[in-house]
């Protein structure tokens, strides 16, 4: 099989939404940030939540000089702290729309559920409490992406026309291939 057919019908896997559970590292509404020998993780699930819906917000707290080696500090379960203190101040258009207030936490982990009101671009600054300069708190800031109710399903649409267009070339594609191959040489 020439290898422009096999790219036609292979190339609409690589478009296809692979679903997943929310992790530190995903690809939209995820991230971390280090300041000095500390990590915050931040992810929501779902990945890109709705305006107007509650979501789960779950952050990782990691210390990075606790780890004994290079190795270590790559394993995260040993590099993660057993217990912190937290808040968050979210932004919208540069005005302050919500604050998770300061709470002590047990384990490297903690979510929480919480609702955007408007879509678009949100900041999320979190202070994470004692591990800045002199024990004070230390500043991570994160952007939040929020969609409309409707926002989900163009993606879908879009990704679903994509698909269409390759399985159109790739029938063509075919489709000529087969005529070539019946029509007598002379």
């Amino acid at each position: 099989m020439p290898r422009p057919l096999l790219l036609a019908l292979f190339a609409p896997l690589l478009l296809v939404p692979i679903p997943h559970d929310a992790g530190a590292h995903e690809n939209l509404n995820s991230g971390d940030e280090s300041v000095g020998s500390y990590e915050v993780q931040v992810a929501t699930d779902p990945e890109i939540p709705p305006a107007g819906q509650p979501f789960r917000l779950d952050f990782r707290v990691l210390n990075h000089q606790s780890a004994s080696n290079i190795l270590n500090s790559l394993d995260t379960r040993a590099s993660e702290v057993s217990h912190f203190r937290m808040g968050a101040r979210l932004y919208y258009n540069d005005q302050l729309v919500g604050v998770i207030p300061v709470q002590d936490h047990a384990g490297g982990e903690w979510s929480t559920t919480y609702t955007f009101g408007e879509s678009g671009n949100h900041i999320m600054y979190v202070d994470l409490y004692d591990a800045g300069p002199g024990g004070g708190p230390a500043t991570f800031d994160f952007n939040i992406s929020v969609l409309s109710v409707f926002g989900p399903a163009f993606v879908y649409v879009i990704s679903a026309g994509s698909i269409a267009c390759f399985v159109l070339l790739g029938w063509i594609a075919v489709s000529r291939k087969m005529r070539d191959r019946s029509q007598p040489r002379t």
